[in-house]
C-alpha cells in the first residue's frame, strides 16, 4: 500500500500597480530545505507543479480567487490533447528558450482561441522571439538584462498594443519606482517577496495502474466505461481525477468516478494520464515513453494489416514492451501481476508468434537493422512508412520528450 509523501510548490506573489497581490508564479520546488528549483528535465519539473496544484493541494487552497501563472516548456505547449486546467485561472507562461516554428505559433493560436492568456516569461527583446508578441496577452520582461534606454523604448511600443507588462527580478525601490514610471502594469521579485513553499501531502498512485491507464487511453477502441472502472480500481488516481473535476468550475454534484470520466472527455484524459506518468516518474527519461508509444503504435499499424490478433493486442505488446525499464523489476514478474492473454505474454517474454514478430520488427528498426522476419503481408518500405506513421503519432503526445 502507497504511503503519503510530502510534496512542495514555490509560490511568488505578482503585485499590480497599487501594490496589490494580483496573481502567484508557481514554481518547482523538490522540498523545503533549499528555495530554489534544482531542475534536470524541465518537462518532469512542469508536469510535478502541475499534478501537485490540481490534483493533491487544489487550485484554490494555493491561489485562492487570483491568477495562478505557470511555465509551459515547449513540448507541453505543442501536445495535441485537450488542456484539462481552467482556462479563467490559468496564465501559460511560454519560457524564453522555445523555438520559433509554425507549430509552437498554431499552439498558441489554438490556446488563445479556447480562451487562455498567454504570457512570455523572461523576456529581453530577442529578435528571434519578436514574432510571438503578437500572441502575448502579457510580456514579462526581465528589467536585470534590459539597458534602460530599452526599456524606455520599447514599453511604450507594447502597450500601446494593448499588451499589460510585468516587470521581473525588481530588487529595489530604485527599480520598482522606474518601472512604475515606464508604465508597467505589474510587478514581482524579491523587492517585494522571496518565493514561499507551499507544503502538502499525495498519496502517490501505483505505477502499475497509470502503465494500464496509459494503455487504455490511447486505445481506439476503448469506452468510457472501461477507463472509469481502471481509475475507480485506484484510490490515488480516483482522488486526483476528481481533484482535478473541481477546477473545471460548474457547481454540479459528482455521482461516481464515471461520471467525472464522461464530464472530463478522452482528450483531456489523455493528457492528464501523461502528466501522471511525467510527474511519477522523474528517474525516468521521457524519450523512454516516446519508445514504448511508437512501439504501440507501429504494432497496432502492422495489426491493421495482419488481421489476426485484435489491433487493441498489437497496440498492447508494443508499449508494455518497455514495462521492465519503467518499473525497474523483470518483465516477467510485472506480467505476473497483469491478466493478459497467453499469447501477449509469450510475445512480450518470448517474442512467440505475430504479435511477438511485430516486436521483434519495430526493435530491429530502432536499431538500424536490416535483416529480421517479417511481419506477414509486409514489406520493409511498408514497414519503414509505418514506423514514420508511428513516430508522428508519438510526436502528438504529450510526454515532453
Amino acid at each position: 500500500m502507497a504511503e503519503l509523501v510530502d510534496i512542495f510548490i514555490g509560490r511568488q506573489p505578482i503585485f499590480d500597480r497599487q501594490k496589490q497581490v494580483y496573481a502567484y508564479e508557481l514554481l518547482f520546488r523538490a522540498n523545503t530545505d533549499h528555495n530554489e528549483a534544482v531542475i534536470l528535465e524541465p518537462d518532469v519539473a512542469t508536469a510535478q507543479v502541475m499534478m501537485n496544484l490540481f490534483g493533491d493541494m487544489g487550485l484554490k487552497n494555493v491561489v485562492g480567487e487570483r491568477k495562478a501563472f505557470i511555465n509551459f516548456t515547449e513540448a507541453m505547449l505543442l501536445n495535441e490533447n485537450r488542456p484539462f486546467f481552467p482556462r479563467n485561472q490559468v496564465v501559460i507562461e511560454v519560457l524564453e528558450d522555445v523555438k520559433v516554428s509554425v507549430n509552437l505559433i498554431a499552439a498558441l493560436k489554438k490556446l488563445r482561441k479556447l480562451g487562455y492568456r498567454i504570457a512570455l516569461d523572461d523576456y529581453i527583446f530577442n529578435p528571434e522571439l519578436a514574432e510571438l508578441e503578437q500572441y502575448a496577452d502579457l510580456i514579462k520582461v526581465e528589467i536585470l538584462d534590459v539597458p534602460p534606454i530599452d526599456l524606455a523604448r520599447h514599453v511604450p511600443r507594447l502597450k500601446s498594443q494593448g499588451i499589460r507588462l510585468l516587470a521581473e527580478k525588481v530588487e529595489t525601490q530604485q527599480q520598482y519606482d522606474f518601472c512604475h514610471q515606464l508604465g508597467f502594469d505589474f510587478f514581482q521579485g524579491y523587492f517585494f517577496s522571496k518565493p514561499t513553499i507551499i507544503k502538502g501531502r499525495s498519496l502517490p498512485p501505483s505505477r502499475l495502474a497509470i502503465i494500464q491507464l496509459m494503455s487504455q487511453v490511447y486505445d481506439p477502441n476503448i469506452d468510457m466505461k472501461t477507463l472509469a472502472e481502471t481509475i475507480s480500481r485506484d484510490v490515488s488516481l480516483s482522488q486526483k481525477l476528481l481533484k482535478f473535476a473541481t477546477t473545471q468550475g460548474g457547481q454540479y454534484q459528482v455521482t461516481s468516478i464515471q461520471d467525472v470520466v464522461l464530464r472530463f472527455g478522452l482528450n483531456r484524459l489523455q493528457s492528464w494520464t501523461s502528466l501522471l506518468m511525467l510527474s511519477g516518474t522523474k528517474d525516468k527519461p521521457p524519450e523512454l515513453f516516446r519508445t514504448a508509444l511508437i512501439r504501440a503504435k507501429f504494432c497496432e499499424l502492422v495489426g491493421r494489416q495482419a488481421n489476426d490478433f485484435s489491433q487493441d493486442s498489437y497496440f498492447t505488446v508494443g508499449l508494455f514492451s518497455c514495462l521492465d525499464a519503467l518499473m525497474d523489476q523483470s518483465l516477467d514478474d510485472l506480467l505476473k501481476e497483469l491478466n493478459f492473454e497467453r499469447s501477449i505474454k509469450q510475445a512480450l517474454l518470448e517474442e512467440h508468434g505475430s504479435l511477438g514478430v511485430a516486436l521483434k520488427a519495430v526493435k530491429a528498426i530502432e536499431q538500424g537493422q536490416t535483416d529480421f522476419e517479417l511481419p506477414k503481408k509486409l514489406t520493409p518500405s511498408e514497414l519503414s512508412r509505418l514506423y514514420l506513421l508511428a513516430m508522428e503519432f508519438s510526436q502528438n503526445m504529450d510526454l515532453g520528450a
